[in-house]
């Protein structure tokens, strides 16, 4: 008789600041990831297929819908889940601002790095005494490398650069040290690990 069947992988919304996550209860149908690159009719220009000029660099968004459903386990929902991704759009006081996040599923889905910039909830399901057990969430995130609170001026670049001090760890990474350095002992030890294996999620610190 063959083994249980394994359950899929779960994608997950990491707080990079804290190392606290919230895993998506069932996976998205779908994810939403756009780019767009801003250009304006230069002055000079007055015919019908005017000169455009490039003004500058956007960074992407990503946006993906996800349900969370505790009426069977009578959880309340909003505590659970909800208020934990609230949580991760609130100011962090020794920081000045909100925290670095990660959208991150499985091995093959690319990591996207950035901020909470909007979030959506509808609740559907409720017990007798009004818990809901059922919310569906809308979340945006805009896509960074390094946060600056506000007021920090040309210190803009205060905070750590996220992608230079680290790449996050996917299903794939676990068991493979050796993709982030020479010295796998090292990446393992920089990295928190306490059993061998880099964590689904986690920073990666080494040179790659």
């Amino acid at each position: 008789m063959s083994g249980p069947i394994p359950r899929p992988l779960k994608c997950m919304i990491k707080n990079l600041d804290a190392g606290t996550s919230v895993e998506a209860f069932l996976n998205p149908k779908e994810v939403s990831i756009n780019k767009k690159v801003p250009w304006n009719k230069h002055k000079s220009s007055k015919a019908d297929n005017p000169v455009l000029e490039f003004t500058d660099a956007e960074p992407k968004d990503l946006s993906v819908e996800l349900l969370f459903d505790t009426y069977e386990a009578r959880y309340n929902v909003h505590i659970e889940y909800v208020a934990k991704l609230e949580s991760y759009m609130q100011i962090v006081k020794d920081l000045k601002r909100p925290p670095m996040c990660l959208f991150i599923w499985g091995k093959n889905f690319p990591p996207f790095m950035g901020v909470i910039d909007s979030l959506a909830t509808k609740y559907t399901m409720f017990l007798q005494d009004g818990t809901p057990v059922r919310a569906t969430v809308t979340l945006t995130m805009k896509q960074a490398d390094k946060l600056a609170a506000k007021g920090s001026g040309k210190k803009a670049a205060t905070g750590p650069d996220y992608s230079k001090e680290g790449k996050p760890a996917t299903q794939e990474d676990r068991k493979r040290p050796d993709k982030f350095g020479d010295n796998h002992r090292e990446v393992l030890d920089s990295s928190g690990s306490e059993n061998g294996e880099l964590k689904e999620g986690e920073m990666v610190f080494g040179k790659k």
